[in-house]
C-alpha cells in the first residue's frame, strides 16, 4: 500500500534476540496453495515482560534490526558501505531540487553530552546521541549545526581545554548503555573553536573505544589526555571493540589502554583531575566484578588504588559519576547505579568524600528510592564556590544544599512543557560553569534545559536543534503540510502547518506508529509501547486499545498500524497475532492465530484488492490472507528470505500480487519481491544497495516503475525497467533514514530520521 494512502513501518523492532527458523522451500509452499490456519488463538510460549519505563525494551528492538547476533552494531561495514555506494551509484539526473530539513526545530532530542567556553559560558556546545554536534552562542537561545560532514553523527562526550579554550575534542559512539546507543568512530579535535574538526584517533588504527563516553584533559598539562569508554568485547565485524581507560600523553596523537581492573574488557564511566594537586586522577570502571567501583592515582597513573572506605561492596557498583569540588577540591561527590540482580538499573546510592577520597559516606537516604535507569542517565555536578551545593539526576533532577542532609526534587518530567519545574526526563550530562555561579546547564532525552537561579527554575532550550529521533512517519495525503511521527522519549509529534517550529505532541510515551485517514487529515491514529492504541478525530481522544491479555500486550514493541485503503474505519494491529476493527477502532477482534510465536512487523493492506492482506514478523516470518483476514496461509518466506526481520511490506498499485520486502541487520541482501503473492521470491537489491538495515520501501502511485527504499546509509529509488538503482541520499545527514512517504498531491519524498528529525525532497 502506497504511504501517501495508508501507513507503513518505521522500521526498527524486537524485544528478543532474534534467531534464524526452518521453513519449507518456496516448492513446497507453491503446492500448499492455500493451507488455511484456525483463527482461534494458540497456545503459545513465555513472553518476557517488557519495562515499561525502561529504555532497555526499546533496546531489543534495535537489537534485531540492527546488530543481531553481536550487541554493537557494526558501524565500520555501515562506513564502508556508505563509501561504496557513493562511488557506484550515481544520483538521478532529473532530480535536482536537495533535500531540506522540514522539522521539528522546537522538540529537541537525546543530547548526550555538553561543553561551554570557560570565561564565556554563554558560548555552549552540546552534543546529540544521534544527531552531531551542534554550537549556541546565546545559551542556548539558539543553535546551528557544527556537525555536519563528518562519518558518523552519533556523540558521547565533548571536552574543551582549559589552558586553551579553541582546543576542543569530540567523542563519537554513545555510552549510555542503551541498544540504540550507536557506536563512533573514534575521537575528533578541533583547533579553531569548534568550527572545523578533524579525526584525532580512529578506533580502527587506536584501538579506542567505540563509545567514547568521557574526555578528560589535564589541567596541568594539555598534552595528558584521558578518555573512557565501553565496548562489547565482540570480534564481529572487524577487530575487537574494547571498552576501558585510555591514556595519551601527546594530545590524543596514541593511546595506551590501562589494565588498572583488567587486561581484559572493562567500562569506564567517569574521570575527573584534581583541580590543585598535579597527577591525582579519579575514575570510575566496571567490570561486573569486585574491581568495580571508584579508583584513584596520585601519580599521574604510574599506579592506581581501589577506593572502598565506607562504600558498598564493588561488585555492586554499576555506572558511576563524579563531580569534585573547584572551591574545596578534597570534597568530592559520587552517583551510582545498582548492579545487584534484583535492584539492576536502580540508584545505589550518592556518596560524599571529605577527604580526597580516603573515606566515603552515603548522603541520599532513601530520597532516591523511586529513581530508576541509571545505566541510561547518569550525571553530577558541584556549585563552583559552594561545595555543599549538589545537582543530580537520573530520570529526574535533584539538589541538596547542605551536602546531602536534604534533598529536593528540583525537575518534574510530568509537569508540562514550560513549566518553571518541568524539564525533560532522563539526565545524561550538566554544566555548572565557573564563570556565572547559579547557571545551569542540562542534557536530557528532551534536548537542552537551562536553569539561571541554581535549579529551581527551568526554561527548555532546544529552539532550531533539529535532533529528533524518530521511530516513524505519515503525512497526511490530502494536505502535504499535515504530517509527523513517533518520535524517541518525546511521544507523537505532529505540524499541522508544516513549519518546523509548529510541531506538538499528541501523546506522550515513546511515540511509535502514527496514521492518517487518507481523506480527513484530522483523523488519525498512533500507538505508544505495548499495543496503547489512541484515535484523533478532531479534538476527540480515545484510547482504543485492543482488549488483549498483559502477556500479550508486553509482547510487543512498537505495535504496527494500518488503515484498510478502502474502508477507513477497518483497521489492522499486530502483537504476535493479527488484530481487526470494522468499526473505527471501537472493538477489536483477533483475526489469526500466533503466527510464528514472534512479534509481528509490518502489515499490507493491498490497495489494488484489500481482502489480500500481507504481514511480516520479527522472525523474518512472511504470511498471507486472501479472504481480509479470516484464513492465514501458513509460513510463506521460503529459503530465499534471509530470516531476520522485515521491517516494511508495499504491495504494487496496480498487482497485489507483487510485493516488497525490506529485511534489517547485515550480512545478505535487504529487498525482496514476490510476483506470485509470497510463494516465489527473488533478491533484487542486484548487488548494488549497502549491506546495512533497511527500513522502508515506497512505490509512487503515479510512477509505479520506480521503487524507493531508506536504510542506514540514506535514500534509494530503483528504476525497475533497466534494474538499476541511483543514489537520492545527496545532502542528507549520515544518519538513519527509519521511513519514507511519498506525498502524490505535492511531489514530495519525506524521510523521518534517527537523529536528525525530518527532511524533504522534491521529485516531480
Amino acid at each position: 500500500m502506497a504511504k501517501d494512502k495508508s501507513k507503513k513501518s518505521a522500521g526498527l523492532k524486537a524485544e528478543r534476540s532474534q534467531s534464524k527458523r526452518s521453513r519449507k522451500s518456496a516448492a513446497e509452499s507453491a503446492d500448499v496453495a492455500e493451507v488455511v490456519l484456525s483463527a482461534v488463538p494458540r497456545t503459545r510460549g513465555k513472553v518476557h515482560s517488557v519495562r515499561l519505563t525502561s529504555h532497555k525494551a526499546r533496546s531489543r528492538w534495535f537489537q534485531a534490526r540492527a546488530s543481531w547476533p553481536v550487541r554493537e552494531a557494526p558501524v565500520n561495514r555501515l562506513l564502508h558501505e556508505r563509501l561504496r555506494v557513493e562511488k557506484s551509484l550515481a544520483v538521478p539526473r532529473n532530480v535536482t531540487s536537495q533535500w531540506e530539513c522540514v522539522g521539528p526545530t522546537n522538540i529537541g532530542g537525546r543530547i548526550t553530552s555538553l561543553a561551554c567556553h570557560p570565561k564565556h559560558p554563554e558560548r555552549l556546545w552540546a552534543g546529540a546521541a544521534g544527531g552531531g554536534l551542534w554550537h549556541s552562542k546565546d545559551g542556548g537561545e539558539n543553535w546551528a549545526s557544527c556537525w555536519d560532514d563528518q562519518d558518523i553523527l552519533n556523540i558521547g562526550s565533548l571536552a574543551i581545554d582549559p589552558r586553551n579554550p579553541d582546543t576542543m575534542y569530540c567523542g563519537t559512539g554513545e555510552a549510555n548503555l542503551s541498544l540504540d546507543s550507536y557506536p563512533g568512530v573514534g575521537l575528533y579535535n578541533s583547533r579553531d573553536a569548534g568550527r572545523t574538526w578533524q579525526l584525532l584517533a580512529s578506533t580502527e588504527r587506536s584501538g579506542v573505544p567505540r563509545g567514547i563516553g568521557v574526555i578528560a584533559v589535564d589541567p596541568f598539562n594539555s598534552k595528558h589526555l584521558l578518555i573512557g569508554g565501553v565496548g562489547f568485547g565482540e570480534v564481529s565485524y572487524g577487530g575487537k571493540s574494547l571498552g576501558g581507560l585510555y591514556t595519551s600523553f601527546d594530545s590524543g596523537v596514541s593511546w595506551e589502554r590501562e589494565t588498572l581492573v583488567s587486561d581484559q574488557n572493562y567500562w569506564c564511566h567517569s574521570i575527573v583531575f584534581h583541580p590543585t594537586k598535579r597527577g591525582t586522577i579519579f575514575a570510575t570502571v566496571t567490570e561486573q566484578g569486585s574491581r568495580s567501583g571508584i579508583w584513584r592515582t596520585t601519580n599521574g597513573g604510574k599506579h592506581w588504588e581501589h577506593l572502598t572506605n565506607g562504600l558498598p561492596p564493588p561488585a555492586l557498583f554499576g555506572r558511576t559519576s563524579l563531580a569534585i569540588s573547584r572551591s574545596k577540591p578534597q570534597i568530592i561527590y559520587a552517583i551510582a547505579a545498582d548492579e545487584s540482580s534484583d535492584s539492576s538499573d536502580l540508584i545505589l546510592g550518592v556518596f560524599r568524600s571529605a577527604d580526597g577520597g580516603e573515606t566515603w559516606n552515603k548522603i541520599s537516604g532513601h530520597h532516591f528510592d523511586k529513581e530508576g535507569q541509571m545505566s541510561y542517565g547518569n550525571t553530577i555536578v558541584v556549585h563552583p564556590t559552594n561545595p555543599n551545593y549538589v545537582i543530580c539526576g537520573g530520570v529526574d533532577l535533584h539538589r541538596t544544599e547542605d551536602g546531602g542532609d536534604s534533598w529536593r526534587r528540583i525537575t518534574q518530567w510530568e509537569r508540562d512543557r514550560g513549566h518553571p519545574r518541568y524539564a525533560h526526563s532522563d539526565h545524561h550530562a550538566l554544566l555548572m560553569p565557573a564563570a556565572v555561579p547559579g547557571l545551569v546547564y542540562d542534557g536530557n532525552d528532551g534536548g537542552v534545559d537551562r536553569s539561571e537561579d541554581g535549579g529551581s527554575n527551568w526554561k527548555n532550550c532546544s529552539s532550531d536543534l533539529a535532533i529528533t529521533m524518530f521511530y516513524d512517519l505519515d503525512v497526511a495525503p490530502s494536505n502535504g503540510d499535515v504530517f509527523g511521527g513517533g518520535a524517541q522519549d518525546n511521544g507523537t509529534i505532529i505540524t499541522k502547518t508544516g513549519a518546523p517550529t509548529s510541531f506538538f505532541q499528541i501523546y506522550e510515551g515513546d511515540g511509535g506508529w502514527i496514521v492518517f485517514d487518507p481523506d480527513d487529515p484530522n483523523h488519525v491514529y498512533c500507538s505508544v509501547y505495548n499495543l496503547d492504541i489512541r484515535r484523533f478525530h478532531g479534538k476527540v481522544h480515545k484510547n482504543v486499545s485492543p482488549r488483549a491479555s498483559a502477556d500479550e500486550q508486553s509482547s510487543v514493541w512498537m505495535c504496527f498500524i494500518t488503515l484498510d485503503p478502502s474502508d477507513s474505519k477497518t483497521v489492522f494491529t499486530g502483537s504476535y497475532r493479527v488484530w481487526r476493527t470494522t468499526n473505527d477502532g471501537e472493538n477489536w477482534h483477533v483475526v489469526s492465530p500466533s503466527l510464528d510465536g514472534s512479534p509481528i512487523s509490518a502489515i499490507e493492506v493491498a490497495p489494488q484488492n484489500s481482502k489480500l492482506i500481507y504481514v511480516a514478523t520479527e522472525n523474518g516470518g512472511f504470511f498471507r490472507s486472501r479472504d481480509g483476514g479470516e484464513t492465514w496461509s501458513p509460513n510463506l518466506s521460503s529459503s530465499t528470505l534471509p530470516g531476520h526481520t522485515i521491517t516494511r511490506l508495499e504491495s504494487h498499485p496496480d498487482d497485489a500480487d507483487l510485493v516488497y520486502a525490506t529485511v534489517a541487520n547485515f550480512g545478505h541482501s535487504h529487498l525482496f519481491r514476490t510476483a506470485d503473492g509470497g510463494l516465489t521470491w527473488e533478491d533484487v537489491d542486484f548487488g548494488q544497495l549497502p549491506d546495512v538495515p533497511h527500513h522502508a520501501v515506497v512505490i509512487r502511485n503515479d510512477e509505479t516503475d520506480k521503487v524507493y527504499v531508506a536504510n542506514d546509509a540514506g535514500v534509494f529509488v530503483l528504476d525497475t525497467g533497466t534494474r538499476v538503482w541511483w543514489n537520492l541520499t545527496k545532502n542528507l545527514p549520515n544518519a538513519m533514514v527509519v521511513d519514507l512517504v511519498y506525498h502524490e498531491k505535492d511531489g514530495t519524498l519525506n524521510a523521518a530520521t534517527y537523529g536528525r528529525s525530518i527532511w524533504r525532497l522534491k521529485i516531480k
